[in-house]
Protein backbone atom coordinates (compact mmCIF):
# COMPACT_ATOMS: atom_id res chain seq x y z
CA UNK A 1 0.00 0.00 0.00
CA UNK A 2 2.61 2.26 0.96
CA UNK A 3 4.53 1.31 -2.40
CA UNK A 4 1.19 2.83 -4.46
CA UNK A 5 1.68 5.93 -2.20
CA UNK A 6 5.21 6.54 -3.27
CA UNK A 7 4.39 5.44 -7.19
CA UNK A 8 1.60 8.38 -7.32
CA UNK A 9 3.94 11.00 -5.87
CA UNK A 10 6.66 10.30 -7.97
CA UNK A 11 4.82 10.10 -11.11
CA UNK A 12 2.63 13.24 -10.10
CA UNK A 13 6.52 14.96 -9.67
CA UNK A 14 7.89 13.58 -12.79
CA UNK A 15 4.45 15.54 -14.55
CA UNK A 16 5.01 18.65 -13.15
CA UNK A 17 9.50 18.56 -13.29
CA UNK A 18 8.53 19.58 -17.34
CA UNK A 19 6.09 22.20 -16.43
CA UNK A 20 8.54 23.67 -13.39
CA UNK A 21 11.33 23.61 -15.76
CA UNK A 22 9.72 24.89 -18.79
CA UNK A 23 9.07 28.56 -16.69
CA UNK A 24 11.55 31.06 -17.02
CA UNK A 25 11.69 34.07 -14.73
CA UNK A 26 10.72 37.12 -15.52
CA UNK A 27 12.81 39.19 -17.75
CA UNK A 28 13.28 42.50 -16.27
CA UNK A 29 15.38 45.18 -18.35
CA UNK A 30 17.71 45.88 -15.76
CA UNK A 31 18.86 49.24 -14.12
CA UNK A 32 21.61 50.72 -15.93
CA UNK A 33 21.06 48.73 -18.78
CA UNK A 34 22.19 50.89 -22.05
CA UNK A 35 19.28 52.56 -23.84
CA UNK A 36 19.34 55.36 -26.51
CA UNK A 37 21.86 57.80 -26.28
CA UNK A 38 21.50 61.52 -25.95
CA UNK A 39 23.68 64.04 -27.43
CA UNK A 40 25.74 65.88 -24.97
CA UNK A 41 26.73 69.15 -25.92
CA UNK A 42 29.54 71.06 -24.27
CA UNK A 43 30.10 74.82 -24.50
CA UNK A 44 33.84 76.15 -24.97
CA UNK A 45 34.91 80.04 -24.93
CA UNK A 46 35.48 80.71 -28.33
CA UNK A 47 39.00 83.33 -27.84
CA UNK A 48 40.32 80.53 -25.52
CA UNK A 49 39.69 77.24 -27.12
CA UNK A 50 40.00 75.15 -24.52
CA UNK A 51 38.54 76.78 -21.25
CA UNK A 52 34.75 75.94 -20.26
CA UNK A 53 32.20 78.77 -20.86
CA UNK A 54 28.59 78.12 -19.36
CA UNK A 55 26.41 79.86 -21.60
CA UNK A 56 24.07 82.70 -19.10
CA UNK A 57 20.11 81.60 -19.08
CA UNK A 58 20.38 78.95 -22.01
CA UNK A 59 16.73 77.40 -23.07
CA UNK A 60 17.23 74.62 -25.39
CA UNK A 61 14.23 74.02 -27.64
CA UNK A 62 13.44 71.85 -30.44
CA UNK A 63 11.73 73.33 -33.49
CA UNK A 64 8.17 72.03 -33.75
CA UNK A 65 7.89 71.29 -30.06
CA UNK A 66 6.06 74.07 -27.79
CA UNK A 67 7.89 73.68 -24.33
CA UNK A 68 11.75 74.00 -24.19
CA UNK A 69 13.58 71.56 -22.29
CA UNK A 70 14.42 72.39 -18.30
CA UNK A 71 18.13 71.75 -17.51
CA UNK A 72 18.01 74.35 -14.58
CA UNK A 73 21.41 75.60 -14.56
CA UNK A 74 24.04 74.45 -16.97
CA UNK A 75 27.33 73.97 -15.87
CA UNK A 76 29.72 73.30 -18.74
CA UNK A 77 26.85 70.69 -20.88
CA UNK A 78 24.11 69.05 -21.48
CA UNK A 79 22.20 66.18 -22.85
CA UNK A 80 19.72 66.68 -25.31
CA UNK A 81 17.90 63.63 -27.33
CA UNK A 82 18.08 63.15 -30.75
CA UNK A 83 14.79 61.74 -32.83
CA UNK A 84 15.14 58.32 -33.62
CA UNK A 85 12.35 58.63 -36.38
CA UNK A 86 13.98 60.96 -38.79
CA UNK A 87 17.48 61.39 -39.82
CA UNK A 88 17.77 65.07 -38.66
CA UNK A 89 17.07 67.12 -35.26
CA UNK A 90 16.66 70.89 -35.50
CA UNK A 91 17.07 72.67 -31.97
CA UNK A 92 16.58 76.73 -30.85
CA UNK A 93 19.47 77.52 -28.68
CA UNK A 94 18.75 80.79 -26.69
CA UNK A 95 21.26 82.78 -24.09
CA UNK A 96 19.99 85.26 -22.09
CA UNK A 97 16.26 83.71 -21.83
CA UNK A 98 15.32 85.35 -19.00
CA UNK A 99 13.12 88.10 -20.40
CA UNK A 100 12.43 90.11 -17.03
CA UNK A 101 16.03 91.42 -16.85
CA UNK A 102 15.91 94.69 -19.47
CA UNK A 103 19.83 94.49 -19.57
CA UNK A 104 20.13 91.87 -22.18
CA UNK A 105 17.89 90.60 -25.21
CA UNK A 106 16.98 87.02 -25.84
CA UNK A 107 19.33 85.55 -28.29
CA UNK A 108 18.43 82.36 -30.45
CA UNK A 109 20.55 80.40 -33.22
CA UNK A 110 19.13 77.36 -35.02
CA UNK A 111 21.26 74.55 -35.13
CA UNK A 112 20.57 71.11 -37.09
CA UNK A 113 21.92 68.19 -36.63
CA UNK A 114 22.17 65.48 -39.35
CA UNK A 115 22.76 61.30 -38.80
CA UNK A 116 21.91 57.86 -39.57
CA UNK A 117 20.20 55.76 -36.85
CA UNK A 118 21.08 52.26 -36.10
CA UNK A 119 18.92 49.88 -34.23
CA UNK A 120 20.55 47.50 -31.59
CA UNK A 121 18.71 44.69 -30.10
CA UNK A 122 19.85 45.10 -26.35
CA UNK A 123 17.56 42.18 -24.62
CA UNK A 124 14.05 40.77 -24.94
CA UNK A 125 12.97 42.45 -21.92
CA UNK A 126 14.72 45.79 -22.84
CA UNK A 127 13.76 45.58 -26.90
CA UNK A 128 15.85 48.08 -28.88
CA UNK A 129 17.90 50.78 -28.25
CA UNK A 130 18.52 52.97 -31.35
CA UNK A 131 22.11 54.68 -32.30
CA UNK A 132 23.10 57.39 -34.01
CA UNK A 133 25.88 57.16 -36.97
CA UNK A 134 27.61 59.52 -38.61
CA UNK A 135 26.79 62.89 -36.72
CA UNK A 136 27.17 66.40 -38.82
CA UNK A 137 26.32 69.94 -38.16
CA UNK A 138 25.16 72.46 -40.57
CA UNK A 139 25.96 76.16 -39.32
CA UNK A 140 23.85 77.74 -36.64
CA UNK A 141 21.43 80.14 -38.12
CA UNK A 142 21.56 83.29 -36.56
CA UNK A 143 17.98 84.98 -35.49
CA UNK A 144 17.15 88.69 -36.37
CA UNK A 145 19.44 89.40 -32.93
CA UNK A 146 22.85 88.30 -34.26
CA UNK A 147 24.64 85.25 -33.90
CA UNK A 148 26.11 84.02 -30.21
CA UNK A 149 27.27 80.33 -31.50
CA UNK A 150 30.64 81.30 -33.27
CA UNK A 151 31.91 77.70 -34.47
CA UNK A 152 30.81 74.23 -33.89
CA UNK A 153 32.68 70.89 -33.92
CA UNK A 154 31.75 67.60 -34.11
CA UNK A 155 34.31 65.46 -31.31
CA UNK A 156 32.34 61.70 -31.74
CA UNK A 157 30.36 61.51 -34.74
CA UNK A 158 28.63 58.01 -33.51
CA UNK A 159 26.45 58.63 -30.70
CA UNK A 160 26.19 55.45 -29.01
CA UNK A 161 26.78 56.26 -25.47
CA UNK A 162 27.12 59.13 -22.70
CA UNK A 163 30.37 59.05 -21.49
CA UNK A 164 32.14 62.31 -23.66
CA UNK A 165 30.61 65.10 -25.30
CA UNK A 166 29.82 64.50 -28.81
CA UNK A 167 29.81 68.24 -29.96
CA UNK A 168 31.39 71.38 -28.73
CA UNK A 169 29.68 74.84 -29.48
CA UNK A 170 32.14 77.70 -28.88
CA UNK A 171 30.64 81.09 -28.35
Amino acid sequence: MKLHKYAGLICACLLALPIIMGCERDDICADGTPTTPFLIVKFIDFENGTEIKNPTELQVQAVGVDSPFDFGTVTDSIAIPLRTNEPITDYQFTIDSDTSNDDTAANTDTVSFQYTTVEEFVSSACGFKINFEGLTVSPPEAGTDGSWIRNITIQRENVTDETTAHVFIFH
